[in-house]
């Protein structure tokens, strides 16, 4: 395990991510441990939404509970993703 800067992530790194931690790219969450994140920038969601492995919504990328987006906050828990979008790709780029 190393700590990286988030402009030198490539798709297929793992993540560690904590509550206080900006997520710093598109991520399909691996882990969850109770994981909760703040999509109020996206979404206007103004409440802390759980992230799990599982693909929720297959149909709707914005709706799966298994997607934590860059530039959003992670709240509450633990959790490990893989970067699947960077930079200008990701759903906030």
């Amino acid at each position: 395990m190393r700590q990286i800067d988030a402009v030198k992530l490539v798709q297929g790194d793992v993540v560690l991510m904590k509550a206080g931690e900006k997520i710093p790219a598109d991520l399909r969450i691996l882990e969850s441990s109770e994981m909760k994140v703040d999509n109020s920038a996206l979404t206007g969601e103004s409440e802390p939404l759980l992230r799990t492995v599982e693909c929720s919504h297959p149909e709707n990328y914005l709706e799966t509970t298994n997607i934590a987006f860059f530039g959003t906050m992670c709240k509450e828990g633990t959790g490990k993703g893989v970067v699947i979008c960077t930079g200008d790709n990701t759903t906030l780029g």
